[in-house]
């Protein structure tokens, strides 16, 4: 099982920034990813921090692709373009 360790936070105007590395078969890999101040309220209701809920989308993402197949940098909310049901499971993981 792949791990996933969330880095730095930033945070910005209208969402928070993070380096993410996920350690899978021997290899890390490096992610720059961003949480609308929107998608965390959507998914967390304000339960848990921001940074729990990018090791969510991680965590959801990578039961469905491998660490390889995820882009380098993306916001959480591309995963709505792949996976329409996020917005129903990801609260779930939390």
């Amino acid at each position: 099982m792949a791990e996933i360790e969330v880095g730095e936070e930033t945070e910005s105007t209208h969402h928070w920034a993070y380096t993410v590395r996920v350690f899978d078969a021997g290899r890390a890999y490096p992610y720059v990813v961003t949480l609308s101040f929107q998608d965390y309220d959507l998914w967390s209701r304000g339960r848990v921090a921001p940074s729990q809920v990018v090791e969510a989308c991680f965590r959801y993402l990578l039961a469905r692709e491998s660490a390889e197949e995820l882009m380098p940098k993306f916001d959480c909310s591309v995963i709505r373009r792949f996976f329409p049901e996020v917005d129903a499971e990801l609260p779930g993981l939390l």
